[in-house]
């Protein structure tokens, strides 16, 4: 008899244990998260320190990863996606863009959000005088007419179509000015405010952060559509594509499927949009997420 209940203990032991390991079995797991110093995606210092398109967000999604050890370190797109394509630790970006070259080294979640792509920035009184107020521009038309300077900054993508325009308008010798490092395109946003560059490109939340943090001058900047671009690209996160990439990838889309369609998502970008690019990008999200008005 006693023999028995000893069997039983042991067995209720062994069951309990498993079911503890199976609970618990990635409370070791860490995951590190590459934040990039690209506000206002993550905004790391100064007055709207936290309040990034991404800083909350990210913070909600790793509540909802339970039994995650999360580490988030600061790092440049080129870094992250570095480790990433290495595979040797989980590592994760919280706010990717994807491609069929990067699907090959990474797991992507489902879309998390919209972004309103790149436009082409002028001072108001250059788009008055040379555009006519137009709202759409062909890059590749301007820039061989020499209509003025144009500034961009070195080693950056700005997507395919205007990559090549751009290293073509170079190896042409057009006028074109380059920054580099990570407060290149600030650098760029004075110079267009102080007349020394007469166009850059950049995200129109981008904008809105140069404007809410630069010393006004006095000047107002537009935001022009490029011609055949779309309006808006998804954004996902992406995490290193391995067994335990593809595990937080599934657990995330649970956290995903759910916040769409909370106001609180869209409102993350409306914040750090001016109100005719808040306006359309509502239009956009809602009809995207196929979200009912």
């Amino acid at each position: 008899m006693r023999l028995i209940m000893l069997v039983a203990l042991i067995l209720q032991m062994a069951h309990a244990w498993a079911e503890f390991g199976t609970s618990n079995r990635n409370e070791d797991q860490g995951i590190t998260w590459g934040l990039i110093p690209y506000a206002p995606i993550h905004i790391l210092e100064g007055e709207y320190k936290g309040q990034g398109i991404a800083d909350q967000y990210l913070q909600r999604a790793q509540k909802a990863l339970v039994g995650y050890q999360h580490f988030n370190e600061v790092m440049t797109p080129a870094r992250i996606w570095h480790l990433i394509t290495e595979g040797e630790e989980l590592v994760c970006h919280p706010s990717a863009i994807k491609t069929s070259k990067r699907e090959k080294i990474a797991y992507f979640s489902e879309a998390a959000l919209i972004t309103p792509v790149v436009r082409v920035l002028m001072r108001k009184t250059d788009w008055q005088d040379r555009l006519k107020s137009k709202n759409h521009l062909n890059i590749a038309d301007y820039i061989n007419a020499n209509n003025g300077v144009f500034g961009i900054v070195s080693q950056r993508s700005y997507g395919e179509k205007v990559d090549e325009i751009l290293a073509d308008s170079i190896a042409s010798g057009k006028q074109i000015i380059q920054t580099y490092g990570q407060y290149g395109s600030r650098q760029l946003y004075k110079m267009l405010l102080r007349g020394r560059i007469d166009m850059m490109i950049e995200y129109p939340w981008v904008t809105a952060y140069f404007n809410k943090t630069l010393i006004d001058e006095g000047i107002e900047v537009v935001n022009l559509e490029i011609a055949d671009f779309p309006r808006f690209s998804p954004a996902y996160a992406a995490c290193s594509r391995n067994a335990e990439g593809k595990a937080v990838i599934d657990e995330l889309n649970k956290f995903i499927r759910q916040a769409v369609s909370e106001s609180s998502n869209q409102q993350r970008m409306i914040n750090w949009l001016d109100e005719k690019e808040a306006a359309d990008f509502e239009k956009d999200y809602l009809e995207y997420f196929n979200i009912a008005n």
